[in-house]
């Protein structure tokens, strides 16, 4: 890694938990000290799911976006304490702007876990007994899949990953029949592993809820820059950060918006958490834009 230069760094969100995502990281203090505040708040044990699974209890849906999170702020921070220049911008995709948050100084780990049990607790009393969530569709232009949905008005498009990647947001008895007919005709297509029609706006209900919910938590001006993953652009006042934080359940994720932002950085960048999730669709919306990773320990961990 250069350290003379400043990177932007992008955040993974939820779906990149994986079993052995902790490897490495145990003799990281920065690490251990941000995952042990983790435990502390959401009383679960995350170190353990994530070193030994089993897979499904990691990705239960109260479970693994905490984990993501708190791993990928330990990510920074012991990149930080290693020796990481401070960023010179970073986003995250979905609720990896969550971990941006985080990292920049806006608010607190437990602010960020705090978000997350609300969507969650808010979510589940108002669906209550109305199945919804989240599709996914690969190869599909999006000519087409606008074409789709004009049979399913109860859906919406959700996130623009790339140019033939998105995903769709409403009622489980919508997302199948539209799955079926995608399918036909995509690389790949089928439904997310959450509970909740997120990115879309279903959502918008609960935001004044989110809002008091979330109150007591002052949000500080941002040590760098965060970008929206809504439209890429720059969001440097500490309020705005974390309105957009409470308010990106209900705003889609537009990659494409993103990396058109980052082709302008003209910076190196690296992936901060788990896998290359976010090197993947980068390089899907623009081939000449590298990703590094910082998946692995400074030093070669433990």
């Amino acid at each position: 890694m250069d350290a003379t230069r400043r990177p932007v760094l992008l955040f993974p969100g939820q779906g990149t938990e994986a079993v052995g995502m902790a490897a490495g990281w145990a003799g990281q203090g920065a690490w251990v000290e941000t995952l042990a505040t983790a435990e502390a708040h959401t009383g679960l044990p995350l170190r353990r799911l994530m070193g030994e699974g089993p897979l499904e209890a990691l990705r239960a849906q109260r479970v693994a976006p905490y984990a993501v999170l708190a791993h990928s702020v330990g990510v920074f921070r012991a990149w930080r304490q290693a020796g990481l220049p401070l960023p010179q911008a970073a986003t995250g995709h979905s609720m990896g702007f969550y971990s941006a948050l985080v990292a920049a100084g806006v608010v607190p780990l437990e602010a960020a876990l705090d978000l997350i049990s609300a969507v969650e607790d808010l979510s589940a009393e108002t669906f209550a007994g109305r199945p919804m969530g989240m599709a996914f569709c690969i190869g599909v232009p999006e000519v087409d899949l606008h074409r789709a949905l004009l049979d399913h008005p109860g859906l919406v498009l959700s996130n623009r990953n790339g140019r033939a990647q998105f995903t769709v947001s409403g009622a489980v008895a919508a997302l199948e029949p539209l799955v079926a007919a995608l399918a036909p005709g995509a690389l790949k297509a089928g439904l997310l592993p959450v509970r909740h029609p997120l990115h879309g706006p279903h959502m918008a209900p609960l935001l004044p809820a989110l809002a008091r919910r979330l109150s007591a938590w002052c949000p500080a001006d941002p040590a760098f820059p965060l970008l929206s993953h809504f439209d890429g652009r720059p969001l440097e006042d500490g309020s705005a950060a974390w309105d957009e934080g409470l308010a990106s359940v209900a705003l889609p994720v537009d990659w494409l918006a993103v990396v058109a932002r980052l082709r302008t950085l003209d910076a190196p960048l690296f992936e901060c958490g788990t896998g290359s999730q976010l090197a993947g669709l980068t390089r899907w919306a623009e081939r000449t834009l590298l990703v590094g990773s910082l998946a692995q320990p400074p030093g070669g961990g433990d």
